[in-house]
């Protein structure tokens, strides 16, 4: 057990150290824009405030349908 534990631990470590490669610059890019030159996101493409209710509600079934998997497995095991 303590082997497999090891080869996960050292499999972890090095996925994560390559990928902090990606948010490095490469020294020929210049520092981020100014929030005068950043171009403001339409708030057409976002959605989110007219169906939260359908989100809050697909999250509640969402939760109480593990809660009932869970509450189920343990009946089921005794």
């Amino acid at each position: 057990m303590r082997s497999q534990i090891v080869i996960f631990v050292s499999l972890v470590a090095t996925l994560f150290n390559g990928v902090q490669l990606f948010a490095q610059t490469n020294g020929i890019s210049e520092a981020p824009p100014t929030p005068d030159e950043r171009t403001p996101i339409p708030i057409e493409i976002l959605p989110i405030d007219e169906n939260i209710v359908y989100l809050f509600i697909a999250g509640l079934l969402l939760g109480v349908y593990y809660v009932y998997l869970v509450h189920f497995a343990k009946k089921k095991a005794a």
